[in-house]
């Protein structure tokens, strides 16, 4: 049911946008404990170097009606951008998250991205992408499901600088987000419901305090290989953590469909999370 209103509601998102030129993509994982989670994003080109981008997305915990997180928890967000050339990018994007088992936050980042048409020997067309944002929540629930006093109120200001290139056949990514200040002492027991992991689709919970990511592909006419590996530290402990993923990608003219398999903490199985991904995506 969830997973119907989430397509239902984006598809009405875009409509408007239905006879522009853009990619319409949506990502899904499952995984144990009947944890869901779907991504969806429009990339609605003007043609006059303004692109405006439009997402949806939601998680759940579990489906186990004895289970306290059974919520879904939801997240919109609009990113505008604007090309002043061939090689510049500039753009700004929020994020807001209604009330949801507790939890409720808005983001905002402004950024640019630089990507040359360039080639030297076997590295082709390199990209740099920088923004720099903050995040406001607050938390009316701890981490075991205890409701708090007082809700707790947090905001953090961070930055993220992701690169690639191609290197012959190969497709390099890499990744970096830090949290620069929070601007409370972040406290143990108590974390937010929605946490991004470069280049994963599910969603982690807590305050992270930093993340470096890489992925790479191997590109062809038909199918792309791809592997990705995460290390990230949660603010509250300090510990830090790992998460790997690797799947495959089919192309068929405009569409590309992609199946895969994300792995959180492989080697602790105590905490191990697995889950199961696919993502369709589609060029108008």
């Amino acid at each position: 049911m969830q997973l119907k209103t989430a397509l239902l509601s984006f598809i009405l998102l875009i409509c408007p946008c239905a006879l522009c030129y853009g990619q319409l993509s949506f990502l899904g994982v499952n995984g144990e404990r009947g944890y869901s989670a779907v991504r969806g994003t429009y990339v609605w080109d003007l043609d006059n170097n303004f692109i405006f981008t439009p997402s949806y997305e939601f998680y759940r915990q579990s489906d186990a009606p004895d289970v306290e997180e059974t919520g879904a928890t939801y997240r919109y967000g609009l990113r505008g951008s604007y090309d002043f050339s061939d090689d510049w990018r500039v753009y700004m994007q929020g994020y807001f998250l209604p009330e949801a088992v507790g939890n409720r936050g808005v983001s905002y980042f402004a950024g640019g991205r630089y990507h040359p048409f360039f080639r030297h020997g076997i590295f082709k067309d390199p990209f740099i992408d920088v923004r720099i944002g903050q995040g406001r929540t607050r938390t009316r629930i701890d981490s075991i499901g205890v409701w708090l006093d007082e809700p707790y109120k947090q905001v953090e200001t961070n930055v993220r600088v992701e690169g690639g290139t191609e290197v012959g056949p190969w497709n390099l990514k890499a990744a970096w987000h830090k949290v620069i200040q929070y601007n409370n002492q972040v406290q143990p027991g108590i974390s937010f419901s929605w946490a991004d992991i470069p280049y994963m689709t599910a969603v982690v919970q807590g305050f992270l305090r930093s993340a470096t990511a890489l992925r790479v592909s191997y590109p062809t006419y038909l199918l792309t290989p791809y592997a990705s590996a995460a290390r990230y530290e949660y603010a509250e402990t300090g510990r830090p953590a790992v998460a790997v993923s690797a799947g495959l990608t089919l192309k068929q003219g405009a569409f590309s469909f992609s199946g895969g398999v994300e792995v959180f903490e492989p080697r602790r199985e105590e905490t191990r999370k697995t889950f199961f991904s696919m993502s369709v995506e589609v060029d108008f």
